[in-house]
């Protein structure tokens, strides 16, 4: 038996920051998605094949509770730390393949790297959350427990609790609801102890033009987010105001979005990106990188909205009401140091499938 899955990356094209504090992020599945392929074995041997971490060969193995070892060497174990993190989490849910179950784990993130001249960049596209799904998604499903997968948004629960707490319980988790769900989403976190739900959005809304470019930096989020919260616990009043004039700003954006106010949209998307840029100066986020900025003021004088996507840094998208608009600004992209990424919705949500095969060893 064979099981292949896959889960798509995300863009945030309206709503970071704000949804840590509830409000509502406006979050399009991308086509680039992590691959995940489980191969069963007959001898018992696990083994973990993912090339994009150098990792080749590396094994563990699964004794008579579901708990996983490492067999390999430890910068191996290391590398793979999301992987014990996911098997962790599943066998707390009762969701781990069981000894006796041996497999080949195969892993595919290379469609979120940047090939440039001196080597690959990686993409801010939420790889690890894509895989964290995908992985989750096959692993369960693997061990006969595929219906726990069946309805998304109490699956997107489950990895959301799995993916928040390797990040160190910081993220808003509007990656993994990319991965899960697929296409456009509105998403929210709610509750004391927060809880994330998703709404299905139609995407592209009519009279909404958009392409999304990428500053050829790679951001870590984590560090945007452990410096976030740092610089909260010393300015909660200044924390609040910007939280609460971005949250309404995201509430009106997506309002505007569900009732297709196209122009109402591409001005609040602009709107946006003033509060944004003002909330990184304030908390010394660079939200806005330095070709983001030079872009932004090219951009406002083209007369279309510009914006960073999610923590900001890496990708960016460009909205207007006249597809033109968008033709005649490509060149000022490649004037700015940046690049014309052609990204699409990904409808799908993540995907898993059996394929009957003769065993392998």
């Amino acid at each position: 038996m064979e099981l292949t899955a896959s889960a798509p990356g995300k863009l945030v094209l309206l709503g970071e920051y704000a949804v840590l504090e509830s409000a509502p992020a406006l979050v399009l599945a991308v086509n680039r998605r992590a691959n995940v392929r489980i191969a069963a074995r007959t001898d018992g041997i696990c083994e973990v094949n993912a090339p994009e971490l150098d990792v080749a060969g590396a094994r563990m193995s699964i004794d008579a509770d579901g708990g996983l070892h490492w067999q390999c060497a430890d910068r191996d174990a290391d590398k793979l730390s999301l992987v014990d993190h996911i098997w962790q989490g599943l066998l707390h849910e009762g969701l781990a393949p069981r000894s006796g179950d041996g497999f080949n784990l195969h892993l595919d993130t290379s469609c979120f790297f940047h090939a440039n001249g001196t080597g690959r960049v990686k993409l801010g596209l939420g790889s690890s959350a894509a895989l964290t799904v995908a992985l989750a998604s096959a692993l369960a499903t693997f061990a006969g427990q595929g219906e726990a997968t069946a309805e998304r948004t109490r699956w997107l629960r489950r990895l959301f609790r799995m993916h928040g707490t390797w990040q160190g319980g910081r993220g808003s988790g509007v990656d993994v609801a990319a991965g899960v769900a697929g296409g456009l989403i509105a998403y929210r976190l709610t509750g004391q102890d927060p809880q994330p739900s998703f709404v299905p959005l139609g995407w592209p809304m009519a009279g909404v033009h958009c392409l999304f470019i990428w500053s050829g930096q790679a951001v870590s989020t984590a560090n945007y987010l452990l410096h976030l919260a740092e610089w909260r616990q010393s300015h909660r009043a200044e924390y609040a105001l910007h939280m609460q004039e971005l949250g309404a700003l995201a509430e009106a954006a997506a309002e505007a979005l569900q009732q297709e106010r196209a122009a109402a949209f591409v001005e609040l998307a602009a709107v946006y990106a003033t509060a944004l840029r003002n909330f990184g100066v304030a908390c010394g986020l660079e939200i806005f990188s330095p070709a983001q900025q030079r872009f932004a003021d090219i951009a406002a004088d083209a007369g279309v909205s510009y914006k960073p996507c999610g923590a900001g840094g890496d990708f960016g998208v460009v909205f207007s009401e006249d597809a033109d608009r968008l033709v005649s600004i490509r060149q000022h992209i490649i004037d700015a140091d940046m690049h014309d990424m052609p990204l699409k919705s990904d409808t799908q949500g993540f995907t898993c499938a059996i394929h009957l095969t003769s065993d392998c060893s």
